[in-house]
């Protein structure tokens, strides 16, 4: 392998430094080893493409609608028609864009969670779960048509009080395995951890995988013939051990090299900030 220095080395994982390149081992709980390299000399593409295609993100759910009650703790109260990537078209009074629809869900899960680890889950908590929760599903599934819609309903048919309980534990314990709630399969529970924790996870969607990670050796996903992400333990790991890394460590290398691109805040200002792993994940899409 060429000269290297051992920096950490268990019956868990060794990682290595050679040339640059970090080489990252790990024997997962299933037993099942996992190798994969991040280049620390090389993006996968030029900075300044990731800044022009961060900035035409342009994913849209105008008919994703939900309702969060005021519980006494909550600053986004009200009614909600249509999440919208950057600026909110007028004519679209209810209409939030994609950081304040990150603000809302953070605010309602914290939200939830004190109650929830307090014992003292109101009916009211747990409403604004639900159509929260709805709300990360239809956005998901909007690019599906008509299986946004029946995705919700599937979800709510099969919502129950264990329901409440796995999304808490999710939520604690950043797991995204435990967002798999009520039909809801790999692609749609790593919404959940984009949104949640936007700065550290992405959306692992079949077209980022299709056309970035798979054909470059990043992932080695177990994949239908359309490209579909099967809902396996092993892809579940794969997301964390393969996928996630690279998210971090892309935005990892933008920052380093100070580049920035332009988004629009939760209050509709044009603003400059630097790249999350979430940010990766929608450039590549």
């Amino acid at each position: 392998m060429g000269e290297y220095v051992i920096i950490i080395t268990t019956g868990v994982f060794t990682i290595y430094i050679e040339n640059y390149r970090f080489l990252f081992h790990k024997k997962t709980n299933l037993g099942v080893d996992t190798m994969f390299q991040i280049s620390n000399k090389s993006l996968l593409m030029p900075s300044d493409k990731y800044v022009m295609l961060r900035e035409k993100y342009d994913y849209n759910s105008q008919d994703c609608k939900f309702e969060i009650m005021q519980t006494g703790n909550l600053y986004n109260v009200g009614k909600f028609i249509g999440v919208f990537a950057r600026e909110v078209p007028n004519g679209k009074p209810h209409g939030i864009n994609l950081r304040r629809f990150e603000s809302i869900i953070q605010e309602v899960f914290k939200d939830c969670y004190d109650a929830f680890i307090s014992n003292n889950l109101p009916d009211l908590h747990i409403i604004n779960l639900k159509q929260i929760s709805s709300a990360i599903v239809y956005w998901k599934m909007t690019s599906q048509g008509g299986r946004a819609k029946l995705k919700v309903e599937n979800l709510l048919a099969k919502w129950s009080d264990d329901t409440v309980k796995r999304l808490m534990n999710a939520y604690e314990k950043k797991d995204m395995s435990l967002f798999r709630i009520g039909g809801v399969r790999i692609p749609t529970a790593t919404a959940f951890m984009r949104f949640l924790f936007p700065d550290d996870f992405g959306i692992m969607d079949s077209r980022v995988v299709g056309n970035y990670t798979q054909p470059n050796g990043i992932t080695t996903l177990s994949l239908r013939n359309d490209g579909y992400i099967n809902d396996t333990k092993q892809n579940i790991i794969k997301y964390e051990t393969e996928y996630i890394i690279f998210l971090r460590g892309q935005a990892a290398s933008l920052n380093k090299l100070g580049i920035k691109f332009r988004d629009v805040n939760e209050q509709g200002k044009i603003f400059l900030t630097t790249f999350r792993s979430s940010d990766i994940e929608m450039s590549l899409f």
